[in-house]
């Protein structure tokens, strides 16, 4: 009986040990291994058949270890798998979302960039436009002024030469004066119109002179106002030359400008095409990119939540393969001092008999 109550405590300490939450064998027990040995005890049966139901329990116990680290083996490379798979996935989507955000934040700064040149860009094409309707505008108004003063130089040199006509006239004696006045109304009007009274004026004195000489011709007198109008005529076309070389290069100016204003005005519209190309382009790119840099960030948070669970299970693995296999050893070590308990019981028992049948053939010899 003392054997009996030494191992029900040894069972009380290993059943108060950590246990396993999992269970690797349904048909052992340490009770009924515990119940089957006392009722050979107490049957005496013999020592190797006591032993051999602690043999078989241990056998059981290596057995479901041996099971139990192929389990875990298989679970540590899965684990192992799992972990370099899930640490691959990370880095993958953690590099494909470095590359997209920074391809994004090139292209949304670039947008920016290029938005506030095209606005400058339209700013500038807008002047030019405005420019070159003012420079059109100008260049009309100063063809139409040419032509007004063209005609007014050509009438002058009209009246010029219908002044020599009427003074050829009367020098042959088939004109009057009356007509050097009519004429001379005409000249005056002409002078006032390009702006050369100070040119008239010598000629207006000579015909006042000449009207004043009526029925007393004089042909020196004649001759005189003849080269006069002949100075005159020559210093009248000269200006009209001059007034037509200046409008000339002034038309060559506008020419020139106009030209330059058309250049650029084709510059800023072909630049404002390439800026709009490229901001369709950008627009393209922010959204691919954004795109790209979503999924990358849904697939990093899934992998990471994947990786994060696989190591918590992993984790759960060793714990459960350490408690269960610590767990065995308990009971083999259980075993092991059943073992010599029982043995050290029977050899007690052996001796005690022993003795007691010695004592027993001295007292039938005496």
């Amino acid at each position: 009986m003392k054997l009996i109550a030494t191992l029900l405590v040894v069972l009380v300490c290993v059943s108060a040990a950590p246990r396993n939450p999992f269970d690797y064998s349904k048909k052992r027990s340490l009770t009924a291994v515990m119940a089957e040995v006392e009722a050979k005890l107490k049957n005496k049966s013999p020592l190797d058949a006591i032993l051999n139901v602690l043999r078989d329990f241990r056998d059981a116990v290596n057995t479901e270890q041996v099971n139990h680290d192929e389990i875990y083996n298989t679970q540590q490379a899965e684990c192992a798998s799992e972990h370099e798979f899930r640490s691959r996935q990370v880095q993958d989507a953690q590099t494909v979302l470095r590359d997209s955000t920074a391809a994004l934040n090139v292209c949304s700064t670039s947008k920016i960039r290029t938005t506030n040149i095209q606005e400058v860009n339209q700013q500038q094409y807008q002047s030019a436009q405005e420019h070159m309707a003012t420079v059109l505008n100008a260049a009309e108004t100063e063809a139409g002024y040419f032509k007004r003063r063209g005609r007014d130089y050509e009438d002058a040199l009209h009246a010029i030469d219908e002044a020599q006509d009427i003074l050829a006239s009367i020098y042959s004696g088939s004109g009057s004066f009356a007509e050097i006045s009519r004429v001379s109304k005409s000249m005056l009007q002409t002078a006032f119109n390009i702006n050369e009274t100070a040119k008239f004026a010598p000629i207006f004195y000579a015909f006042a002179q000449l009207a004043a000489q009526e029925g007393q011709l004089d042909e020196s007198a004649l001759e005189r106002v003849a080269q006069l109008l002949d100075t005159l005529r020559s210093n009248i076309q000269e200006a009209y030359n001059d007034y037509a070389a200046s409008n000339a290069s002034s038309v060559a100016a506008f020419n020139d400008q106009k030209e330059r204003l058309g250049q650029t005005i084709a510059r800023l519209e072909a630049q404002n095409e390439r800026l709009s190309e490229k901001l369709t382009n950008l627009v393209q790119c922010i959204g691919t990119q954004s795109a790209i840099a979503q999924t990358a960030s849904g697939k990093l948070q899934r992998n990471q939540q994947l990786w994060d669970q696989a190591q918590t299970l992993c984790s759960t693995f060793a714990n459960e393969y350490n408690y269960a296999t610590q767990a065995r050893r308990n009971e083999i070590q259980l075993v092991a001092q059943l073992e010599e308990m029982v043995a050290e019981r029977f050899d007690q028992v052996e001796d005690e008999n022993h003795e007691r049948n010695q004592k027993l053939a001295a007292a039938v010899g005496y």
